[in-house]
This record gives structure tokens, C-alpha cells and sequence, in this order.
């Protein structure tokens, strides 16, 4: 009998816990209402677009799906097949092959696994491979790079593309075959980055001078810039920068003057406006180029970016060409207190040879109605003095270029702030900037 009272009890318990259990997960966490399940599925994600489409790659972005909690994240499918997933509304493709179609859909998924109807179908065509064949043309240099200065970009639109770490060294392979005359295999390099090189024959000078010109093809994806390098430089230690074309008025112009009355090293010419995309640059520093108020500076802001070519080439040069010195020229607007033109190395140091200071006097001596601030003359002066400057940060032997200002100077970095009507506006006041710089080089 007590075997049976006992096994009569165990089981009246299993039974209590059995209820027990079954009301609390009837229950929600006060012990009055049930559970509600998640059983509504997102919406069917829909504007799904590609952007950025080159030979090997492409940019897919659509509109956030709702749900009645939370989207968790999409899957994107390629050609019907399961391909990745990504937390956020866009993806970006890489290792695509040239010339082919492809067809791409979007599902979101939410937490509780539910998940949408497919997207409408985008069917996407990448670029054909491009024929890695030297160009050749003929003419004025400082017409022909006008001409492509024309075409840049301006506030609005987005078209500069933040090159890959995959993009910078591709293009580091093809600055060092322009660096080591091997033509060809910049040539071969350059098609996959949308590059191609222009054997380009000044007729107009004399002699006749010949330039390679990297640039990008006509249909462009990247808005890099245009780099223009001399066959047979007459001063092999200046390359010339204009980093802000369209927003420093004139300076592009300007810098292809520069350039080519002292067939210099090299020229850096930027491939869209300082402000053509939206989102901030990760390296310190703040403008209101872009706005009204003091913000960070944006990606296509190439001599505040690490993540350009403008920096990739500059280290490149910097490294292989030790003599060479950094040339850039860069406007302003002048206020009353301040002075015609404002010429740093980039900090508050004074270097071993001071160029700044070079050219300065060879200008006072084209034009001696000019005045200047020298921040490591002027010490307390800090205005337009490219202290975070990437590039000059990087010449001058910052740990991290992006974040940290140089605390020495090598003196191989010039950047040059010009007020418009004494040397930027006309060829008159060009003229006055390339006699200095040819005296100094």
C-alpha cells in the first residue's frame, strides 16, 4: 500500500507541474494575458537600385522594409541563389565578372524568423573589360586638362567613389609604373580601376614636351582625379597639386599653368568637388566649406581623406622620389584682417630648407605689394595653416596621417593659400606664381 500511495502522489505532482507549466506559458510576465507570437512577416522590400556599376563591382541600395517589431536583416540573392546577408539596406558586390548580366532580389527577415515576399527583380549589367591600349593625343596641355577640369562634378551628386583598400593598391601598381617608365604595364594595371594612360604631346611648346596622363575613361565610375606626369621634367623635384578645383576658384587652371611653364615632376589635378558626397571623412578636422556651420570633412575631400589617390600617390612619391616636394595650391576668401596669401609647411616648425620662406621671397619679388602669414613664423597664427592637412601630415612624418597632427616638419610639404585677385584670378597673377616657383626649383 505505501508503494501505491506513493506512486499516487508522485503522479498527482507531475499533473500540478504539467498545469503549472502549460499556464505559465499560456501567460505573460503578470499571469493574466497570453503571449502574443510574432507571426507578421516584413514588407516586401522594394527601390532596389544599383549604383557605382564598373567591370567588377556595383553598389545594390533599396528602401527599408517595416515591421510590425523590427526588420532584423535582408538576404540578398543573386541569380536566384542565396548570397549574403547584410544588416543594413545596402550591399556592395565585388569580384563580379566584366560584361555580364546579372538579376538580384531582396527578403527581410525578422526576428522571429518571418520572413517578406522577393523584390521585384533587378537584372544588372557590369562593364565590359576595357582595352588596356596606350592613348595617344596632341595639342595644348594646359587646353586639353582644361577641357577635363570642365567636366568635374560639382556639390551635388555623389559621384566620387571612396577607393577600396583593393582600389589603393591597384592604383599603387600603377604609380609605380609611371614612376619606373614601364608604360606598359601601367597601361595593363590601369583598365582595372577604370584608368587609362594618354601619351600626351605638347606641339605647343618648344621643344615639344611629352606627358603621361592617367585618367579615368570617358563613361566614369570613380571621380579619382586626373594625374599628369612629365616624360622629361625640367624641374624633377616639384609636383603641383590642386586639391579643391571648383571650390578654390581658378586653381586648377592655375596649377595646369604652373605645371607646364616649368614642366614639373608631376601634377595631382581632384576629380570632383570638395563637397560631393555627404558623409564625413573618419580624419580630424572641420570646415564650413560645405555648410553653414563648422562640420567634419567629407570623403570627397581628397587632402583630408587617407583614402584617396591623392594620399596613395603622394606616399608613393614621397617615398620613391626623395628630393621631390609637395606643391599645393589651394584659395581663399580674404578677410580685412587677413593677409594676401597664407604659405605653410603644414605646423608650427621650422624645417632644415625652408621653401616656404624661398617662395615667399621669389613672390615679394614678382610682386612686392603682396603680404603674408607664415605659421611657423607667425607662430600664433592658425588660420588656413593645414595642420590637418593628410597628406602634408604624411610628409611630414605624422604616426597617423588621419588623426594626428604633425609634431616635426621635413619641409617637403607647401600648401599655398591664395586670395584671388593678385594670384589666382588671371593668367597675370598665375604667371607671377610660376616665375617664383621656377626660381626656387
Amino acid at each position: 500500500m505505501k508503494t501505491k500511495s506513493y506512486l499516487k502522489n508522485l503522479l498527482k505532482a507531475y499533473v500540478f507541474l504539467m498545469v503549472m507549466s502549460a499556464a505559465s506559458c499560456s501567460s505573460n510576465n503578470d499571469g493574466n494575458a497570453p503571449i502574443e507570437v510574432d507571426s507578421e512577416s516584413p514588407s516586401k522590400p522594394t527601390g532596389l537600385v544599383a549604383t557605382n556599376v564598373t567591370q567588377r563591382s556595383l553598389d545594390l541600395i533599396w528602401e527599408p522594409a517595416t515591421d510590425n517589431v523590427k526588420v532584423k536583416n535582408y538576404w540578398l540573392y543573386q541569380d536566384n541563389e542565396f548570397l549574403v546577408g547584410s544588416g543594413k539596406p545596402s550591399y556592395f558586390l565585388d569580384g563580379l565578372e566584366p560584361g555580364r548580366t546579372y538579376t538580384y532580389q531582396i527578403q527581410a527577415n525578422d526576428a522571429a524568423g518571418n520572413a517578406s515576399e522577393l523584390s521585384d527583380p533587378l537584372e544588372v549589367s557590369t562593364m565590359d573589360l576595357l582595352t588596356a591600349e596606350l592613348q595617344y593625343d596632341s595639342g595644348n596641355l594646359e587646353v586639353y586638362l582644361g577641357t577635363l577640369m570642365d567636366a568635374v562634378p560639382g556639390v551635388s551628386g555623389n559621384n566620387y567613389k571612396v577607393p577600396t583598400d583593393n582600389d589603393l593598391d591597384q592604383w599603387g601598381l600603377i604609380i609605380h609604373a609611371l614612376l619606373e617608365n614601364n608604360i606598359e604595364q601601367a597601361v595593363d594595371q590601369a583598365v582595372y580601376v577604370n584608368y587609362q594612360v594618354v601619351e600626351f604631346t605638347d606641339t605647343e611648346s618648344t621643344p615639344n614636351q611629352v606627358y603621361y596622363i592617367l585618367k579615368e575613361f570617358s563613361i566614369r565610375t570613380n571621380y579619382w582625379g586626373t594625374f599628369v606626369f612629365s616624360k622629361t621634367p625640367k624641374k624633377q623635384n616639384l609636383v603641383l597639386a590642386a586639391p579643391h578645383i571648383l571650390h578654390d576658384q581658378n586653381t586648377g587652371y592655375q596649377a595646369a599653368y604652373v605645371f607646364r611653364q616649368n614642366v614639373a615632376k608631376a601634377l595631382f589635378i581632384s576629380g570632383a568637388h570638395r563637397c560631393n558626397r555627404e558623409e564625413p571623412t573618419d580624419c580630424s578636422g572641420t570646415t564650413k566649406a560645405c555648410s553653414n556651420n563648422y562640420a567634419p570633412y567629407r570623403v570627397s575631400d581628397v587632402p583630408h581623406n587617407i583614402y584617396s589617390t591623392f594620399q596613395r600617390t603622394t606616399e608613393i612619391m614621397y617615398d620613391e622620389l626623395p628630393g621631390s616636394v609637395f606643391v599645393q595650391l589651394h584659395g581663399f576668401s580674404k578677410e580685412a584682417s587677413d593677409p594676401y596669401v597664407i604659405m605653410s609647411n603644414g605646423t608650427n616648425k621650422t624645417p632644415a630648407k625652408d621653401y616656404v620662406s624661398l617662395i615667399k621671397n621669389a613672390l615679394l619679388e614678382e610682386d612686392s605689394s603682396l603680404t603674408f602669414k607664415i605659421p611657423h613664423i607667425d607662430v600664433n597664427w592658425t588660420r588656413y595653416a593645414a595642420f590637418d592637412n593628410t597628406q602634408g601630415r604624411f610628409i611630414n612624418g605624422s604616426p597617423n596621417p588621419c588623426n594626428v597632427e604633425a609634431t616635426n616638419t621635413t619641409g617637403r610639404f607647401v600648401h599655398i593659400e591664395q586670395e584671388s585677385s593678385k594670384l589666382r584670378s588671371s593668367k597675370t597673377g598665375w604667371q607671377k606664381v610660376s616665375n617664383a616657383l621656377g626660381k626656387v626649383f
